[in-house]
């Protein structure tokens, strides 16, 4: 599996019979609007303009935009409601592909994890998480919930960067919280072989134009 991130809350997860693509953005962003070929779409809430850019999706993915169970083309996704203190309504998902879970937290505001949530989520291998968007998750409760959660890896998304629009936090309060220690990279390839020992690693991809 390979992992890419766009920015926002924008990832491609490339498997070895499907691509699968997270929260694509248009150009409401300040960024370029995420282009590219998928066999799946998952949305965590199709009202906003930061995730909502099917049209840019080349190919006829299979878009996914609240709760539900899917199987598609040998993913297994779990969509669970998520409800703010707003009211604002986003999903929250467990994405599975190539045997590794990933816990997809996109535009969610919700803290902290309701138990029907976490137990959706529980053995998540990965997650990816708000860590910077201060119309999501704030810095602190990304961590709590990240460090809950006891996956193997942390991804954080959605935080201040070159060419981003909107009120975004840096990187840096996330990275405190969660213990400072962390691999940047351009993209994240790894197997389920790959994940074992006891403690979690913080992964910062670089955003791909």
């Amino acid at each position: 599996m390979t992992i890419t991130w766009f920015g926002l809350s924008s990832f491609k997860i490339v498997g070895k019979d499907l691509t699968l693509i997270t929260d694509p953005f248009g150009k409401e962003s300040g960024l370029a609007p995420v282009r590219g070929g998928a066999d799946v779409v998952v949305c965590s809430n199709p009202q906003n303009p930061l995730s909502n850019n099917f049209s840019s999706i080349s190919g006829e993915p299979f878009v996914i935009t609240g709760p539900g169970e899917y199987d598609v083309k040998g993913a297994f996704i779990i969509g669970i409601a998520s409800v703010s203190k707003e009211s604002v309504a986003s999903t929250i998902f467990s994405i599975e592909v190539e045997d590794i879970r990933i816990a997809f937290l996109g535009l969610t505001k919700q803290a902290p994890l309701t138990e029907q949530q976490k137990e959706a989520l529980e053995g998540a291998d990965m997650v990816l998480i708000p860590a910077g968007n201060k119309e999501a998750l704030g810095f602190e409760d990304a961590a709590k919930i990240a460090t809950q959660l006891e996956p193997f890896i942390v991804i954080p998304h959605s935080y201040k960067i070159a060419g981003l629009a909107g009120n975004f936090d840096k990187l840096d309060k996330f990275l405190q919280e969660m213990g400072g220690k962390h691999q940047e990279l351009d993209k994240l390839t790894l197997k389920k072989k790959d994940l074992n020992g006891e403690s979690t690693d913080l992964i910062v991809l670089t955003a791909q134009r």
